[in-house]
């Protein structure tokens, strides 16, 4: 069960979703995976997001209902299977680094990867479901950490406080790009990443 919080000017806004679908090695199961998702991305693309049904996903993937609840516990479980596999930002490839990249690397990598699938991210952005990119960002970093919230020492600030502020606000970022990519180059989005997270933007 996850639970993220999106703060806007007005209000928090409070999602909570569990992430369950099948994880196993079955190549029949896997491939109805990859069918299901291939057909809800269709559908995204045709109608919202609050509009698909299970019915409509299982008949543009040829699969039943019994298969697609076996697989899926819900549409944001496919959401965050396409996400997991094919929009997923690997910080030590995308920044061409080992462990944590410096700020400078992650500035050129994500802002890179925002360019290059901003077409789906728009379709997050559109649906109002962006905020399962942030969960799949958290997992990233995640990984590529190698101190637990019980390792650090006293006074560190929590790894895990700090993963999710780097992925709350790199998810932020990503939503305001798909918004104005008319206007907003990958060295501006790259310079608008590195400003943020260093701090420049405050006064000294």
């Amino acid at each position: 069960m996850y639970m993220i919080i999106s703060p806007t000017l007005t209000s928090v806004n409070v999602y909570i979703f569990e992430v369950k679908m099948y994880q196993g090695c079955n190549k029949t199961a896997l491939c109805s995976q990859k069918h299901i998702a291939e057909g809800f991305y269709e559908l995204l693309t045709e109608k919202e997001y609050s509009r698909i049904t299970a019915s409509e996903i299982c008949k543009k993937s040829g699969v039943s209902r019994q298969t697609f609840y076996s697989l899926f516990s819900s549409k944001e479980n496919i959401v965050a299977f396409i996400l997991s596999k094919e929009y997923s930002f690997n910080p030590n490839e995308e920044c061409r680094c080992q462990g944590h990249p410096t700020l400078k690397e992650l500035s050129l990598g994500f802002s890179s990867f925002i360019v290059q699938k901003s077409d789906f991210i728009d379709l997050l952005e559109k649906n109002n479901i962006i905020y399962l990119m942030q969960e799949t960002l958290y997992e990233s970093f995640n990984c590529c950490s190698d101190v637990s919230a019980e390792q650090a020492p006293a006074g560190m600030l929590p790894p895990d406080l700090a993963t999710d502020f780097v992925a709350s606000g790199l998810t932020t970022i990503a939503k305001h790009y798909v918004k104005n990519r008319s206007s907003i180059t990958c060295d501006q989005l790259e310079k608008m990443i590195y400003t943020l997270f260093s701090g420049e933007y405050f006064p000294r």
